[in-house]
């Protein structure tokens, strides 16, 4: 059985990837969290609205599958959003064991401002990048992401 033998640079590369990564994550707490007090939004809550928002109705248990959290934290957070006025639960005319969550009418222009203000907080970031590597930046980092989605479901 022949070992595939991984170079050295190649392993420097590896180090030198979880090194970015850990910092990447460690920035992006740090933008959400700046982000989200504006708002007074938690980043889960600003996360889950976004949700929402892109799907119209969604349940709690799709909430979970997709922010990776328990139904319990998903609980609270839609407790949290509710008590707040941005979101409603309505019992799924479909299944009526569940329970669909939806964007109040109230929140809709709140949430349209808070998507633009994060967007702009990303055209800011980009302004610390030379206009003439962004292009190939954001192409890197989508190859980047797409290889991650790769590793995530064992591709």
């Amino acid at each position: 059985m022949s070992e595939k033998k991984i170079s050295v640079s190649q392993i420097e590369q590896a180090r030198m990837m979880a090194n970015l990564t850990i910092q990447l994550e460690k920035f992006c707490q740090i933008k959400d969290q700046f982000f989200s007090s504006k708002f007074k939004l938690t980043p889960a809550e600003f996360r889950c609205l976004r949700i929402i928002k892109e799907n119209d109705a969604v349940s709690t248990k799709q909430l979970a599958k997709q922010m990776k959290l328990t139904p319990g934290r998903i609980t609270h957070l839609l407790n949290s959003l509710e008590f707040k006025n941005l979101i409603s639960r309505q019992i799924d005319k479909n299944d009526r064991r569940g329970i669909q969550t939806f964007i109040t009418p109230d929140a809709v222009n709140f949430i349209d401002n808070v998507i633009k203000e994060y967007t702009k907080l990303h055209e800011e970031i980009l302004d610390y990048l030379p206009k003439d590597k962004r292009e190939t930046i954001l192409d890197n980092v989508v190859l980047f992401f797409n290889a991650m989605q790769k590793w995530e479901n064992g591709v």
